[in-house]
C-alpha cells in the first residue's frame, strides 16, 4: 500500500505539472464559457452536461490519459520506471488513479464555472434540486467516460505515444456522432454517454442493461490490457 500511495504522488506530480493538463482544462473552460446561457437553469447546465457527454469526455479525458501512458515513451523514461522496485501494475494503478482524480476534478471545476456564469447572467429560475440532478448527471457521465479511456491507455502503451491513443479518441467521437442516433447507437460504447443524458429525465438509468454492461466490458478489456501489456514492457 506503501508503494502504491508513492507511486500515486509521484505520477500527480507529473501530471500536475503538465501543459497538457491546465491546457486542456482552458480549452474546456473556454467552450463552456462561449456555450454558457439558456432559458433556465435546466438549460443552463444541461448545455454544459451535454458538452461533456458528446465531445469533453471522449477527447478531454481520452487526451488526458493518452499523455499520462504515452510521454513516458516519447520522453524516454519509461526505462527507467521499469527498473524501479515497484510492481508493474502498482505504476498502471497509480497512473489511473491520478487520472480519474484530475478529470473528476475538471468536471467539478467546469460545472462550479458554470454556475457562476450562470449567477452572474442572471439566468432564471435557480434551483437547488435543477443543480443536485445536473449534478449527479455530470457525474455519472464522467464516470462513463472515464470507463471508455481504459482503452486509450492500452493504445499509448502499445503504440509507445499518445499520437495514435489521441487519434482514437478523435475517430471514437466521430462515430459516436454519427451512429449515435441510429439503431446501433446503445451498443456502442462511445455513443452511450450522450445516449443516457438525453434519456436521463425517465430513470437514473435509462438505457437497457446491455448498454452499460458494454461500458464494464470496454472499460475491463483496456485495464487488463495494460496491465498485461507493462508487465511484459521490458520483452518488447
Amino acid at each position: 500500500m506503501r508503494s502504491l500511495g508513492n507511486a500515486v504522488y509521484v505520477e500527480n506530480r507529473k501530471l500536475s505539472r503538465s501543459p497538457v493538463l491546465w491546457g486542456m482544462l482552458v480549452f474546456l473552460l473556454f467552450v463552456t464559457g462561449i456555450r454558457s446561457g439558456g432559458a433556465d437553469w435546466n438549460e443552463h447546465l444541461g448545455s454544459m452536461t451535454f458538452l461533456f457527454a458528446s465531445v469533453f469526455g471522449l477527447m478531454g479525458f481520452g487526451t488526458i490519459t493518452a499523455w499520462t501512458f504515452g510521454r513516458e515513451y516519447t520522453d524516454r523514461t519509461v526505462k527507467d520506471l521499469l527498473a524501479l522496485p515497484v510492481s508493474r501494475t502498482t505504476i498502471v494503478i497509480a497512473k489511473a488513479v491520478v487520472i480519474a482524480f484530475w478529470c473528476l476534478v475538471a468536471a467539478l471545476t467546469i460545472f462550479a464555472f458554470s454556475l457562476l456564469i450562470g449567477l452572474f447572467i442572471g439566468v432564471p429560475g435557480f434551483s437547488w434540486p435543477i443543480i443536485a440532478h445536473q449534478f449527479v448527471g455530470l457525474l455519472l457521465i464522467a464516470v462513463f467516460h472515464l470507463l471508455l479511456c481504459s482503452p486509450i491507455a492500452l493504445l499509448a502503451s502499445i503504440s509507445r505515444g499518445y499520437l495514435v491513443p489521441i487519434a482514437y479518441a478523435f475517430t471514437t467521437l466521430m462515430v459516436a456522432l454519427t451512429a449515435g442516433p441510429t439503431a446501433l447507437g446503445p451498443y456502442l460504447p462511445w455513443s452511450i454517454p450522450a445516449l443516457h443524458l438525453s434519456m436521463s429525465g425517465l430513470t437514473l438509468f435509462p438505457l437497457g442493461t446491455a448498454s452499460y454492461v458494454i461500458l464494464i466490458l470496454v472499460f475491463e478489456l483496456g485495464a487488463f490490457g495494460t496491465i498485461s501489456w507493462w508487465k511484459r514492457a521490458d520483452q518488447r
